[in-house]
């Protein structure tokens, strides 16, 4: 009998990344965002592309107008992690 593979991420692991990102606040996580978003060269509309929303919100999550809810943080952290900048 094979033994399944453990999931990608661990539910405690996400856990941790949420309380920190709670613990940022809004212009924390805000600026977080940006950085993160600059950092991998993507433009909001191709990161909004990959997060299923339209450029508006990534937006609004930049401006810390409107802070992403907790299956969207950790789907723009997969997705950040999975993007590696052209160099």
């Amino acid at each position: 009998m094979v033994a399944p593979s453990p999931p990608a991420s661990h539910p405690a692991d996400a856990v941790g990344v949420l309380r920190g990102l709670a613990a940022l606040g809004y212009d924390g996580i805000a600026q977080a965002i940006g950085h993160a978003q600059q950092h991998t060269g993507l433009a909001p509309h191709e990161l909004a592309m990959r997060l299923g929303l339209p450029p508006d919100a990534i937006r609004l999550w930049e401006q810390g107008s409107y802070i992403p809810r907790s299956h969207y943080l950790l789907r723009l952290g997969q997705v950040l992690a999975e993007h590696h900048p052209s160099r």
